[in-house]
């Protein structure tokens, strides 16, 4: 386990610490109000009707747009509202048009490409065929939970300001193969938007799984790396360590996995892409409600419907996300160009670039056993750099030290704290 929060490299006592009030104005009433609506147009498959004002998906969409707009209008209109529209030729529909819908938070000490954090839900839906666009589909869980979870985000975050941008985003064709997820990934990278951390929600207000286990406090994160490291498995780490730290009563459990085995999500696309990405869940599936029609059979009844969606369970999930997305936007950049020297030694050092950010108050190096899951043990660590020769020139560089452990049996990292106590998700050291 992590050692407990320092404060001993700040200058001064932490500023106040805004967090866990935006955590108390998360509303369970309101979650569970607008999965109701959305699954009140009937169905949201990606085909479905978009002319009808109270069916089909075009319905849903113009209503998720009313309430970005609301939250808006709220903010005096720092929360900036759109709509990207772009035509797919999705598997067994042909030539669909789908709408990603988002609100832009911009933040206090970045430009609008600047370091920026994502979250998202999917808000189409689908029955058992995945080509039916006309039966019913509620998607209360999949994924109206995780719909409702990125609009209350909105409405609680955009009444705050964070040195960071945020994007809160219901991204459309999830089922049919990510298509809105993707799109906006891939804009993002065509216009230089620096997106340092993305989650996405997917079925996430389900408490009674299909084995027969009931939980209301675990959370699944799923995260991917190729070999043993990457900046998604951080971002896990770091949302882990948020949890702990602001959501006592949730239970994030770690899977190093990209998704569940077979399966896809909407944070796939940002991974492979080169964006810390992950993807949350409910700790137990039931697959008799997912992608499933609305039937009953040998007295089980098939469907995804509002009344197996928990409201108090989502108010979880979407505080989980709140204190993640507010630390990483609160907190300075990771710190970048990172070294570190161990061999033959019984000591590890380790240098990195000084982060040139206001709020930076020092770094904490961070390190566990090779087979440990998360980081063990910390140090705290100046902000005050000094001149080193790397790899055969000057460079202006923090340093630390850490005694008596080497990097035979440990990995290290290290990462940035703001004056106010936020952390920055861990980044390695370029050398093993």
């Amino acid at each position: 386990m992590l050692l407990p929060i320092l404060v001993s490299i700040l200058a001064s006592a932490p500023l106040q610490d805004p967090i866990p009030d935006l955590l108390e104005e998360i509303e369970s009433a309101r979650l569970m109000s607008s999965v109701e609506t959305l699954v009140g147009f009937g169905t949201r498959h990606s085909a479905s009707d978009t002319d009808s004002d109270t069916h089909g998906i075009g319905a849903a969409r113009r209503w998720i747009r009313r309430e970005f707009d609301a939250i808006s209008k709220a903010c005096e209109g720092r929360l900036e509202i759109h709509e990207q529209r772009f035509t797919v030729n999705a598997r067994g529909l042909g030539e669909v048009e789908m709408v990603n819908v988002y609100g832009f938070l911009p933040g206090t000490e970045v430009d609008p490409l600047g370091r920026t954090y994502v979250v998202s839900g999917h808000y189409d839906s689908r029955a058992g065929s995945g080509s039916d666009s006309t039966s019913p589909a509620p998607g209360a869980d999949d994924d109206a939970s995780g719909t409702a979870v990125v609009l209350e985000l909105a409405r609680v975050m955009s009444a705050e300001e964070f040195p960071a941008n945020l994007v809160f985003i219901c991204v459309a064709g999830e089922e049919q193969g990510l298509y809105g997820a993707t799109h906006f990934a891939e804009w993002a990278k065509e216009t230089g938007l620096q997106v340092d951390g993305m989650i996405t929600n997917d079925i996430v207000g389900n408490i009674h799984g299909g084995n027969g286990i009931v939980d209301d406090s675990t959370v699944r994160c799923f995260s991917a790396a190729d070999g043993l490291h990457s900046s998604s498995r951080e971002l896990a780490r770091s949302i882990a360590a948020s949890a702990r730290r602001y959501v006592p009563k949730a239970n994030l459990r770690l899977i190093f996995r990209l998704d569940r085995f077979g399966r896809g999500g909407d944070h796939k696309p940002f991974h492979e892409g080169g964006v810390p990405a992950v993807r949350l869940s409910e700790a137990n599936e039931n697959y008799e409600r997912q992608h499933q029609d609305l039937r009953e059979k040998d007295g089980v009844q098939y469907g995804d419907v509002s009344e197996w969606v928990s409201a108090d369970y989502m108010a979880r999930v979407a505080r989980v996300n709140a204190a993640a997305l507010a630390e990483w936007a609160l907190a300075p950049p990771p710190p970048a160009r990172r070294f570190m020297r161990a061999a033959v030694s019984y000591d590890t050092q380790l240098s990195w670039t000084p982060v040139e950010d206001a709020s930076v108050a020092g770094y904490e190096v961070v390190w566990r056993d090779t087979t440990a899951p998360d980081w063990q043990e910390l140090q705290a660590q100046g902000p005050e750099p000094s001149v080193l020769r790397v790899r055969g020139r000057e460079q202006t560089l923090v340093r630390a030290t850490i005694e008596g452990i080497t990097a035979d049996g440990c990995f290290f990292g290290v990462r940035s704290v703001s004056k106010s106590g936020h952390r920055s998700r861990v980044c390695y050291p370029d050398t093993p």
